[in-house]
């Protein structure tokens, strides 16, 4: 099976590839310009909203399975909108015409929930994103199901919780808090900063999700049981951002002092929690690293970073 990844280059991107090479798949990455450090794997270039370097990338390529990665996750409403949905169109277009039997998974995020309470989440909750990024994957979503519907392509929806893993940005939970303390343990700060402490998340490592990715994909029931559906990808475990805190300090045998923002915002989303049963009855796929092997692992390689 020919697989292509688009955003090769992002943080899952880059498991992605990982995971498919060390079992033997070996995938091309697409990414918008070429650039060093991504190793001996195969890479085209192609942009979202270049329909042309799309075309190409699929010609040069040919494949028989897509695992659609690229995208925002900030930025204005109309970035967001751009990247997410009318890069998405012209993917499936180009990808249809060059093979229209190919496999498709387009991955999603929780965001589409919104606040769906707190009890565990299956994918036929109502969708009630609350800021734009939700937005634009419902819409992107709803998009993959008109292509589905129309008999144009064979899509599959992947709806990941938050990720987390070495070498993640701070721009995202984990990544911030491990970075901090680093950085606390290098003398280069005092406290843990963060917005607040409160809210709860399911936290996922994102080795577990790309092989979730991968179980899902290659599927042999893939256009029976996958097609026009979407699936949940999460721990099944929600975390207090105080719980994650704590662990890092049994990891490290240190305390930490937390410092909160004077500018609090209001929470939109208190807590969410995966309810993965239905990815496990199909595949069997089930998370098997813990928060806390996740956050040694991110804490290592930080370090090493660091040195």
């Amino acid at each position: 099976m020919r697989v292509l990844v688009t955003g090769a280059a992002g943080f899952t991107g880059t498991r992605m590839m990982e995971f498919l090479g060390a079992h033997s798949i070996e995938p091309t990455g697409m990414i918008r310009r070429q650039t060093f450090g991504l190793g001996k794997r195969s890479y085209v270039t192609g942009d979202l909203l270049d329909p042309p370097s799309l075309r190409d990338a699929f010609e040069e390529h040919r494949p028989d399975a897509i695992i659609h990665l690229a995208g925002l996750t900030r930025g204005s409403s109309d970035a967001l909108y751009a990247a997410n949905v009318t890069g998405t169109k012209n993917l499936l277009d180009a990808a249809i015409t060059v093979n229209p039997a190919c496999r498709i998974l387009v991955v999603s995020s929780s965001a589409v929930y919104g606040n769906a309470g707190n009890a565990p989440i299956p994918e036929t909750t109502l969708l009630r994103p609350v800021n734009d990024y939700g937005k634009s994957k419902v819409a992107q979503e709803e998009l993959s199901l008109q292509y589905n519907s129309s008999g144009f392509a064979a899509i599959s929806v992947a709806r990941p919780f938050n990720l987390a893993g070495p070498d993640q940005s701070d721009n995202f939970l984990c990544g911030r808090i491990i970075k901090q303390v680093v950085e606390i343990e290098q003398k280069e700060k005092n406290t843990l900063d963060l917005l607040e402490i409160s809210t709860e998340r399911d936290l996922i490592d994102v080795r577990d999700v790309v092989r979730g990715y991968w179980a899902l994909i290659s599927h042999p029931g893939f256009r029976s049981d996958c097609v026009g559906k979407p699936f949940n990808f999460g721990s099944g475990k929600a975390y207090r951002i105080s719980e994650i805190i704590e662990i890092v300090e049994e990891i490290t045998g240190e305390h930490y002092t937390i410092r909160l923002s004077d500018d609090q915002q209001k929470v939109t989303i208190p807590t969410q929690q995966s309810d993965n049963s239905r990815i496990t009855s199909l595949t069997g796929w089930k998370p098997e690293i813990s928060l806390k092997e996740t956050l040694r692992d991110m804490l290592d390689y930080e370090r090493n970073k660091k040195r």
